[in-house]
């Protein structure tokens, strides 16, 4: 029953598939049905553009979309919104 999180950074976009060792392909779909389907997960991401599905990602977990910047101040200051929201202890 533990609440779970991801939080992602990146400047690449969206792959077209991503490759297990055991070579099965998974399209972005697959990922997104994955997250919808996994009980109390919530993506955060950091990306350069949403344009990209990373915010379609994140909103479809119950997660949210950050923009990633060079900026220490701002990207602190995200990081701790994330640590409040998952440190309340739930509902």
């Amino acid at each position: 029953e533990a609440e779970k999180i991801i939080i992602v950074f990146t400047d690449e976009q969206p792959q077209a598939y991503l490759k297990t060792e055991d070579g099965i392909a998974l399209q972005m779909m697959d990922i997104m049905q994955a997250a919808q389907g996994t009980p109390q997960l919530k993506i955060y991401i950091f990306s350069t553009n949403e344009q990209w599905e990373w915010d379609e990602l994140a909103l479809l977990s119950g997660g949210e979309y950050y923009d990633l910047t060079n900026n220490p101040t701002e990207m602190y200051n995200s990081l701790m919104e994330i640590l409040d929201e998952i440190c309340k202890g739930g509902n």
